[in-house]
């Protein structure tokens, strides 16, 4: 269920809100930091996160941040902008298209 999972990232210190913005993250084993959801409600809200994102992630030894986003919205181009490289795509099992991005730290 939803709320066991964002229960259980919290308590390990990968749910961020902010005024604005929220962001559930996992930092994986191997150095990616995976955005699982980021919702930005106001300017500068995204980029706020993504700055605490980026300290997370070289904090824990990390050396990737990637996320996945349908490639119909208007947030591909703010990963594209902020350095994000497009990594692949691929097909939800429900037929929805996502672009794979990937910053390296």
């Amino acid at each position: 269920m939803i709320f066991e999972t964002l229960y259980e990232s919290a308590q390990r210190g990968e749910l961020m809100l902010i005024d604005g913005g929220i962001c559930h993250w996992h930092m994986r084993r191997d150095g990616q930091l995976t955005i699982r959801e980021i919702i930005s409600l106001r300017p500068g809200a995204g980029s706020e996160m993504l700055r605490r994102l980026i300290g997370n992630c070289l904090e824990a030894g990390g050396h990737s941040i990637f996320a996945k986003c349908p490639v119909e919205l208007e947030a591909n181009e703010w990963y594209k902008k902020r350095g994000f490289v497009l990594d692949g795509t691929e097909t939800t099992k429900s037929g929805r298209n996502l672009r794979l991005w990937r910053l390296a730290l």
